[in-house]
């Protein structure tokens, strides 16, 4: 395949998608789906639509067509990784619901995390007509109250399916919600290149959302609608007489190429180019298609695209099955290629339709992310159905044929390109073309420790997440461990629970995530332990460990290369030969120049102080420090007694003194040197002993130091660097080669430390790549009418305010029995109604219950109706937990009492 490299600086990348498809619930099962040829349409029996709660006359009608394309179990959501209450969840549409976990997917799959990304991540996508809302509404009746009502259309009016996915997943690109009917979804991708290439946003995700209820139900057929008769959707087939409806979600996430490249992005396929229209009045009626109309999008995208269309070998078409539709089809796509082709029969073409039926808002994405996946597997999958063309459309004159079996995608001297169409009711027509993506480019690995990061909000979710990364490693094995460890410590977001493994290969990885997790570690925010650093010598057996980490970890060697440069400047020494050695990718310990005293002295300073430097810009600083020897120059540099240049004068001055003796020589060194208060606690002791006293304390002296620090607070890490601190400090981190510093790194990270892995490589191109996203722990939320739990609270609610109800102005109100026992009641009663929890901590924050500012208002809303005196609705609101909301209310009362006394005072 020939590529013009140039094209790296053009087009839009798919970086990142999740779907939620018939028969496939993530792009690996669609994929398995498409290329098998599978349709995946579901044909209910009579059980299941009674269960469904279809009439038994509607059904049993000779047109019902007992038929429609599903998900299993759409009303399965995991609210509590959402942070969202019961309640809210029951009152929000399940393809809102899906949608927000497509994208979360989505752009795990990218591995990109909003909280930590400097760009601005945009969403466009649509969803059809909430018939979860519509179905409810009439059971909750005409005497529902406001505040429900106000709820239940907050979650299911399309105007919040992107805003609730920017705001639960704190993305601060545009969030536009586009509605075309049937194109919708591929609209909202050409918005979504438009955006990214004015620079409104560097990230976008776009999609579409369709799940209608109830979820088996069929239909019935009309002759001359859309719907099939028979529930099968025959795309240009000569019995084509319609389509299927099915429920479907689908993002993708996209980013310009050029910075895609740039970033390392995993990039399945290219956007070259992309058109919307509509064809406006010249047609038959609002529902009819036009060919003009379909040409002219077409040739509109090809033209944005800059290719020529003989080099476009498949299109995957709207393809909806009609009789009527399919023909215009063809003939639009053929005089849009007759703009600048006369050959015919050398571009397939399909329908997914075929597959898993017309999912309507989504279905746009569904044909976008199936000829994504088929550039990517380089294959062309079947168009089912197909056995005689339709006798109104002329495939021999056109450009086009059915492609009706899995074909290789060959292609000659320029990359497999494909088209996708998506036409809506009403004629807005959308048009991309796609390319395959580029070749990457060969990085080399160094590392020879791996760390994979891995975490979640619940023990059962991270013990299912190591058990999804092991199942990929096996049967991923070629995919290099270092992309994989990377993509999981730059492209996850780090929850409370966490496991590390450090490893060398996909096998011992595998091993290691196998064995079942012992809870992993929780990590609260104020209690991630302080760390003393404890600077060892970096003596003769530990160079090779020296070595390794300077031809492994490239920002370690720059700082060390920059430290002995400064050495060299103040010492006088020749330590060019030393430093051509360490910063080459290529040498050996064996090539090591021999070392004077001084020279190694030097070394350990500096690479002390180096690996120092790199742990700061991780994000890692020390609570203490301390050192043995030269190690404890080092430390005081840290603790900004003085700089590293003073270090180093130090450090030899010392070596000198243990050479010759020259007390003298080292004392006035000692005394030319300022000493700075420290600004972090050194262990060695305070400045002016250490100044003028030339015996450094002892090892067991600073060590006895830093093991009393670490037990006066059990919270200490004692991380010991240049060597390990012996048997005395078992549970000790030590920093000295490769290994050891990998799994440091890994252990802080576990217990609760927010490190910057991207600046661990800032100095090298790493790539991302696909991984298994979040293990959902997903729940049955249904709406309930007013037959439900509700009910039984408002009855409860009522009877517990009768009984302790009194005037507001009574001043014994809070003598008599206990009030406050009772007002926490309440308002726990009040919370387990607005948000459905079962079970509430006065003393656990609202925010972690699900509550938000409307379900706020709507409990202070029931504190007036039950408390009818001033409350001060300002601090109520800010309240953070029950108990803060009781203190508040308790606190209106005495003023209010106050106010009285003073009255009639």
């Amino acid at each position: 395949m020939n590529q013009d490299k140039s094209l790296w600086e053009q087009g839009i990348a798919v970086i990142g998608m999740s779907v939620k498809f018939p028969g496939a619930g993530n792009p690996e099962a669609y994929w398995n789906l498409l290329s098998r040829g599978v349709h995946a349409v579901r044909m209910f029996s009579d059980e299941e639509l009674r269960e469904a709660g279809i009439p038994e006359n509607v059904f049993n009608h000779p047109q019902y067509v007992k038929a429609k394309g599903v998900l299993e179990d759409p009303e399965l959501f995991d609210a509590e990784f959402f942070g969202m209450s019961p309640r809210e969840t029951e009152l929000t549409d399940p393809q809102q619901r899906l949608f927000l976990e497509c994208g979360y997917e989505a752009l795990e799959d990218a591995a990109y995390v909003p909280d930590t990304y400097a760009g601005r991540i945009g969403v466009f996508g649509g969803c059809t007509i909430s018939t979860y809302m519509l179905s409810q509404i009439a059971k909750q009746g005409p005497h529902s109250n406001l505040e429900e009502l106000t709820a239940l259309m907050l979650g299911n009016d399309k105007d919040f399916l992107t805003s609730r996915l920017s705001y639960k997943l704190n993305l601060r690109g545009p969030g536009m919600t586009v509605q075309t009917a049937c194109s919708t979804s591929l609209v909202a991708v050409h918005m979504a290149c438009q955006s990214l290439m004015s620079g409104e946003s560097d990230i976008a995700l776009a999609g579409g959302s369709s799940v209608t209820f109830p979820n088996h139900a069929g239909y019935r057929y009309q002759q001359g609608l859309i719907f099939s008769p028979d529930g099968v959707c025959r795309a240009f087939d000569h019995k084509a007489q319609g389509t299927v409806f099915g429920n479907g979600v689908g993002v993708v996430v996209l980013k310009r190429l050029e910075k895609a490249a740039e970033d390392g992005d995993f990039v399945y396929a290219v956007i070259r180019g992309s058109a919307v229209n509509n064809d406006g009045g010249l047609k038959a009626g609002f529902t009819a298609p036009s060919p003009e109309g379909q040409a002219e999008v077409i040739a509109d995208a090809i033209a944005a695209a800059g290719v020529h269309p003989d080099t476009i070998s498949y299109v995957e078409a709207h393809g909806t099955g009609t009789a009527v539709g399919d023909p215009i089809e063809v003939v639009g796509l053929t005089m849009a290629y007759r703009q600048w082709t006369d050959r015919s029969g050398f571009c397939a073409i399909g329908s997914v339709k075929t597959n898993i039926g017309h999912l309507d808002c989504a279905a746009g994405v569904a044909g976008l992310i199936k000829t994504v996946l088929a550039l990517r597997h380089r294959q062309i999958p079947p168009s089912l159905h197909f056995h005689e063309q339709n006798p109104q459309i002329d495939f021999v004159n056109s450009p086009f044929f059915v492609n009706t079996k899995l074909t290789d995608w060959k292609v000659e001297s320029y990359p497999r390109r494909a088209g996708v169409s998506s036409f809506g009711i009403g004629a807005t027509n959308a048009h991309v073309v796609l390319e395959e993506a580029p070749n990457r480019e060969e990085v080399a690995y160094v590392r020879p420790w791996h760390a994979l990061l891995l975490s979640a909000k619940t023990e059962t979710a991270l013990e299912a997440a190591c058990e999804r990364m092991s199942a990929y490693l096996s049967e991923n094995p070629l995919t290099p461990l270092e992309e994989i460890a990377y993509t999981t410590q730059v492209g996850r977001k780090a929850y409370p629970l966490r496991r590390a493994v450090v490893c060398q290969n996909a096998e011992e990885a595998g091993r290691l995530l196998s064995r079942r997790t012992e809870g992993g570690t929780v990590r609260h925010s104020d209690e991630f332990p302080a760390m003393a650093w404890i600077f060892m010598p970096w003596r003769e057996d530990r160079l090779p460990g020296l070595l390794e980490l300077c031809r492994t970890e490239p920002v370690f060697r720059r700082e060390l290369q920059e430290a002995l440069a400064r050495a060299e400047a103040v010492s006088g020494l020749a330590l060019n030969a030393l430093t051509s050695v360490l910063c080459s990718d290529d040498t050996h310990y064996t090539q090591m120049p021999q070392l004077t005293s001084r020279m190694r002295v030097v070394l350990s300073v500096a690479a002390s102080y180096s690996l120092a430097a790199v742990f700061g810009q991780l994000g890692l600083q020390p609570a203490l420090v301390g050192g043995e020897k030269e190690g404890g120059y080092a430390a005081a540099c840290i603790a900004g007694l003085y700089s590293i240049e003073d270090a180093f004068r130090l450090a030899i001055a010392r070596a000198i003194f243990e050479e010759g003796g020259e007390e003298e020589a080292y004392t006035r060194t000692v005394g030319d040197i300022f000493h700075a208060a420290a600004r972090i606690p050194y262990l060695n002791g305070d400045q002016d002993d250490f100044r003028s006293d030339p015996d450094q304390p002892s090892a067991e002296r600073w060590l006895h130091n830093a093991h009393r620090a670490a037990l006066q607070d059990s919270h200490m890490r004692l991380v010991s660097i240049g060597a390990p601190l012996g048997d005395e400090s078992e549970g000790t981190l030590s920093c000295f080669d490769a290994y050891s510093w990998t799994d440091t790194l890994a252990d802080l990270w576990e217990g609760g430390a927010d490190l910057d892995w991207q600046a661990r490589t800032s100095l090298e191109k790493r790539r991302r790549v696909p991984l298994p996203t979040y293990p959902f722990e997903r729940r049955r939320y249904v709406i309930r009418g007013p037959e439900g739990h509700n009910v039984d609270w408002e009855a409860e609610r009522k009877a517990a305010v009768h009984e302790t109800q009194v005037e507001p102005a009574d001043s014994g109100q809070f003598e008599d029995g206990n009030p406050r026992r009772t007002l926490e009641r309440n308002l726990i009663l009040f919370y387990q109604e607005v948000l459905g929890q079962p079970s509430i901590d006065i003393h656990v924050p609202l925010y972690q219950l699900g509550a938000d500012s409307l379900s706020k208002m709507q409990v202070i809303s029931r504190i007036q109706e039950t408390y009818p005196i001033l409350l001060n609705v300002e601090r109520m609101y800010g309240a953070q937990t029950i108990a803060e909301l009781a203190d508040s209310i308790e606190l209106s009362f005495i003023e209010l009492l106050e106010q009285d006394n003073l009255i009639r005072g």
